[in-house]
């Protein structure tokens, strides 16, 4: 049975965007989903990426027309 690792913030949007979406998905495809949290923060750590607040207002901007767009 194909399976399926899914990685998820549980405060990004995007989570809840995928969410209904995933397990139709997973089951056309006779799948299971295998959720797995994610620390963002220390992600965040590791990678040298900055958390929402401290990102530039341009990149800010361009994560609300994206959420718009995904909607």
């Amino acid at each position: 049975m194909p399976q399926i690792d899914y990685y998820f913030v549980t405060i990004s949007p995007w989570t809840y965007l995928a969410g209904s979406r995933l397990e139709q998905i997973a089951e056309k495809h006779g799948a299971t989903v295998t959720y797995k949290p994610c620390d963002i923060n220390s992600v965040f750590r590791s990678t040298g990426g900055l958390p929402l607040a401290e990102r530039a207002q341009a990149r800010k901007d361009y994560r609300v027309q994206e959420l718009k767009r995904w909607r």
